[in-house]
């Protein structure tokens, strides 16, 4: 089995240099913070909207899923993830629709592009470059930034540009309030974590290999479960999902009973500040699955803020599906079923 604490042996597997990039998540976050928090983005006309959409695809959606678990609570209008060809059809003349894509590439979100300008649309967004790029360049609010921190290059491995830039454009409109001081000290606490993160990570990603990790969160931890899920998939090379508290409980628990030889794991992301309801069903809910003869493990992310805790397993859940994919003696780079379905689709146009 491959150590995990050895970098040399890790090179062998990931020549790309994905550990690099995941060791990188806060200098990412750092860099967006610096560059974009504190520029005004939008101009009165946008400030009239009366719902948000934020398209994007896989990764470049993290920001999107994270803001809306996090900021539930205080977001005032409606907003929306779309992961999808075409834009939902209440979007008019007043709608925020903010593009993300970390390539500039995404052929869904350039398609959303040109049906927002069709449907009159207010529109902002930004990635790395590429067509997305161009299409906002002098026309819309956004930005184009640098990805020097992603030394892999893979866009998924570029979580702390989606997650901060999505923040930064909606805190600019005002559709959330984040002091720069939370952010600074979030970003400081992950800093000041990684090598417990890491050491966390490993032991986890011991316990899963050989099962199928199921993610359970709640709260505002709930977009860290679908950025995790995503991981597994890509990362790791392993099949997983995850589910929210409460919806859970009113039916997955009944569907632990069969097949009789499954091989789940549940991952449970507990958090010391969620609300004392939800940790009364966090408790319960694993004496369920423990009844089931499905084994629970957990991770408490380390931070007093709800933002420090969402980057802390922001940061654990890169580290944990990287091991895993090490585990499993995969390059954890390599997306080749994902290459090669983009391959088909071009060839099937």
């Amino acid at each position: 089995m491959i150590d995990l604490t050895n970098l040399e042996e890790i090179k062998k597997l990931d020549p790309k240099n994905v550990y690099e990039s995941t060791g990188m998540f806060p200098d990412q976050c750092k860099q967006m913070f610096d560059s974009y928090f504190n520029t005004e983005f939008f101009s009165d006309e946008y400030k009239s909207v009366k719902n948000i959409v934020i398209c994007g695809m896989g990764g470049s959606a993290y920001g999107g899923h994270i803001a809306l678990s996090l900021f539930e609570n205080e977001i005032k209008i409606p907003l929306v993830i779309n992961s999808n060809y075409h834009l939902p059809g209440f979007v008019n003349k007043d709608t925020l629709v903010i593009l993300t894509s970390y390539s500039g590439s995404t052929e869904e979100v350039l398609s959303c592009a040109e049906e927002a300008l069709k449907k009159g649309a207010k529109i902002s967004g930004f990635s790395s470059g590429g067509k997305l790029g161009e299409f906002l360049k002098d026309k819309h609010p956004g930005f184009t930034f640098n990805p020097k921190f992603n030394p892999s290059g893979q866009p998924r491995l570029g979580t702390g540009y989606i997650a901060m830039g999505t923040f930064a454009l909606l805190k600019s409109w005002g559709a959330i309030e984040i002091k720069n001081s939370d952010v600074e000290s979030a970003i400081e606490d992950v800093k000041r974590s990684q090598e417990k993160i890491k050491g966390d990570a490993i032991e986890i990603a011991k316990q899963i290999q050989g099962k199928i990790p199921i993610i359970f969160a709640s709260e505002h931890l709930v977009g860290n479960a679908h950025v995790t899920r995503n991981q597994f998939n890509e990362t790791s090379k392993s099949f997983s999902a995850f589910e929210d508290i409460p919806e859970l409980n009113h039916h997955l628990m009944e569907g632990l009973k069969n097949p009789i030889d499954k091989k789940l794991i549940v991952l449970f992301i507990d958090s010391q500040i969620y609300s004392s309801r939800i940790k009364k069903r966090f408790a319960l809910t694993k004496d369920v699955i423990k009844k089931n003869n499905v084994e629970v493990i957990e991770y408490s992310p380390c931070g007093k803020t709800k933002l420090s805790q969402v980057l802390n397993t922001l940061s654990f859940g890169g580290y944990l599906t990287l091991y895993l994919a090490l585990l499993y003696g995969q390059d954890p780079s390599l997306i080749p079923w994902v290459d090669y379905f983009k391959e088909q689709l071009k060839v099937a146009r």
